[in-house]
């Protein structure tokens, strides 16, 4: 799958806040297919968008945990392995699991 059809999957995540698609509002910073090693990175600009606050980090937390769960939703039965990664600080995101575990 390409980049560009990535994004336009990604179209249908809102974030919550501002009820914008993730991609029109700038969180979706790059798509990376890696044809070579198998892998979709898609790269979020979550890190560059929360105030350096301890209560702003605590409240965006959620909001962030809420897109990467509605991200995976959206492409988990359309992408093979992928991994979602801040970009400014590398992190690597993964959804919480539903039932609790």
């Amino acid at each position: 799958m390409r980049a560009e059809e990535i994004l336009d999957l990604l179209r249908k995540v809102e974030n919550p806040i501002t009820n914008m698609d993730i991609v029109s509002e700038g969180l979706v910073s790059k798509v990376e297919v890696d044809e070579e090693e198998k892998v979709v990175r898609i790269y979020v600009a979550f890190l560059r968008n929360t105030p350096a606050h301890p209560f702003s980090m605590a409240v965006n937390w959620a909001v962030q945990a809420r897109i990467i769960r509605d991200m995976v939703k959206v492409l988990e039965d359309r992408l093979g392995y992928f991994e979602i990664v801040d970009d400014a600080s590398l992190q690597r995101y993964y959804p919480i699991e539903e039932d609790g575990v």
